[in-house]
């Protein structure tokens, strides 16, 4: 960092940490922690660099808005007013420092920038629905509106370094944080500080294949405990969605490697699931928790009726106004709780389409869609990118949950899909055969090999 920066950076620092000061002093505590948050991202991001894309949107996910054994509506003690800035602060700023300080630039795309437009006409007739801004400050307002600022903000920070370190860090704080929720209150469901455990479930599957990846690359023992407590805390969850997207994207990792000829990570994989179910089975608390809920009493309980109830309603009224339905994110839910005692849609594709329509799941649909197309790409030339694979199946993870809950209205979520189908958007097309890949890799092991291939 040259001086000049080095004078910019510590002058903004004083400034906000003033104005911070002022507000505590002034007793305005959520304008105190929506200036401190600013300062620790500008702090961050002369640090870190483009790498601080990655770690704002996965520090943001992973913060404990919500009591830790408690179910909670809304955060405590935390205004929606300084959840909604660092929500928004997690994208933008950096996105914001890179056009300062002359980042690097992407290839500008069409499809980019029609994106861009829908989202700026889906926020005009959320305005007009909601008649007024003050009523948009709500995190599912300003998360479904974040996947795509996120999507479109990580097109510019292509560089995929700082993922890794910021996966596993985002990871190993969940599952500490899940521990200690286990340990204060035993026999109760993990993950209520992230907002629900099927939230947490989601976040969790989200970050496992990066923080694995990251994990794997300093020790396997390190890969396997990660994996183990990821297991038993996904178990504490009793989160049945995040259990089969753990399922699915182990399935298609498997895919990946087979189509590959990767013998060697196969049976690596295989060891690790053998390692988790064996661990899982031979607890007779963790096994007990399974058991009840893939029971098959479970069939009548509470939320497969409301399930059922749910599809009949959402495609009732996705018939009624297909486009643009009710024109506001949330409305669905607040049907549901007036009509049942559940106040949510058990299915966050037909939530978003009766919310938005089909515009709207579309556009919601875009990072998924990506992942899909970049697995595929995958699969046809033989290739695997673990990086870029890690964060597709992070994607397809909160996807599958997304079939069973509400995963478009949740902020953490938004922006970690956002994130994750924005790079890979623009990585997808540098995906190379696997033999080509296997190639560069000799080369760069051993030059002379280079020459001989050009001659």
């Amino acid at each position: 960092m040259n001086a000049t920066r080095r004078w910019a950076v510590l002058a903004t620092g004083a400034i906000l940490l003033g104005l911070a000061g002022g507000a505590l002093a002034d007793k305005r505590p959520s304008t105190m922690i929506v200036l401190c948050l600013i300062t620790a991202a500008v702090l961050a991001l002369a640090m870190l660099g483009d790498r601080a894309f990655p770690w704002a949107i996965v520090m943001v996910a992973v913060i404990p808005w919500f009591p830790f054994t408690e179910h909670s509506e809304a955060p405590s003690g935390i205004n929606q007013k300084a959840i909604c800035t660092a929500v928004a602060v997690a994208p933008l700023l950096p996105w914001l420092w890179s056009l300062a300080v002359g980042g690097r630039r992407t290839r500008p795309s069409p499809r980019a920038l029609l994106m861009g437009l829908v989202f700026a006409g889906l926020t005009l007739l959320i305005f007009q629905t909601l008649g007024g801004v003050s009523k948009m400050i709500d995190t599912q307002v300003v998360g479904f509106l974040f996947i795509g600022v996120s999507f479109l903000c990580a097109r510019r920070f292509v560089d995929l370094r700082g993922w890794p370190e910021a996966g596993f860090a985002g990871l190993c704080i969940l599952l500490l944080l899940g521990v200690d929720a286990a340990v204060t209150s035993p026999g109760a469901r993990v993950g209520y500080f992230s907002g629900y455990p099927i939230t947490y479930g989601a976040l969790v599957v989200g970050l496992l294949p990066v923080g694995l990846l990251y994990a794997y690359g300093r020790s396997r023992l390190l890969a396997g405990v990660i994996a183990a407590t990821t297991g038993v805390l996904l178990v504490l969850s009793e989160s049945r969605s995040a259990w089969v997207a753990a399922v699915v994207m182990l399935l298609v990792l498997v895919a990946l490697l087979a189509r590959r000829g990767n013998l060697r990570a196969l049976s690596l994989i295989g060891a690790t699931a053998l390692l988790v179910v064996t661990l899982i089975i031979g607890t007779g608390s963790l096994h007990k928790v399974v058991e009840q809920r893939l029971s098959a009493k479970n069939t009548n309980s509470i939320s497969v009726t409301h399930r059922a109830w749910s599809y009949n309603y959402a495609t009732t009224q996705i018939g009624k106004n297909p486009l643009f339905g009710a024109g506001a994110p949330g409305f669905a839910a607040i049907q549901a709780a007036n009509l049942t005692s559940i106040g949510a849609i058990d299915n966050g594709y037909l939530s978003v389409t009766v919310d938005m329509g089909l515009i709207g799941l579309m556009v919601a649909f875009i990072p998924i869609m990506v992942a899909l197309a970049f697995l595929l790409r995958c699969l046809r030339l033989g290739a695997a990118p673990p990086l870029e694979v890690a964060l597709a199946l992070g994607i397809v993870g909160i996807a599958v949950v997304t079939a069973f809950y509400d995963s478009f209205y949740w902020a953490q979520l938004d922006l970690l899909m956002g994130a994750m189908g924005g790079v890979l958007s623009v990585r997808i097309y540098e995906i190379v055969p696997a033999r080509a890949a296997r190639r560069e890799e000799a080369v760069e092991r051993e030059p002379a090999l280079g020459l001989l291939t050009a001659q």
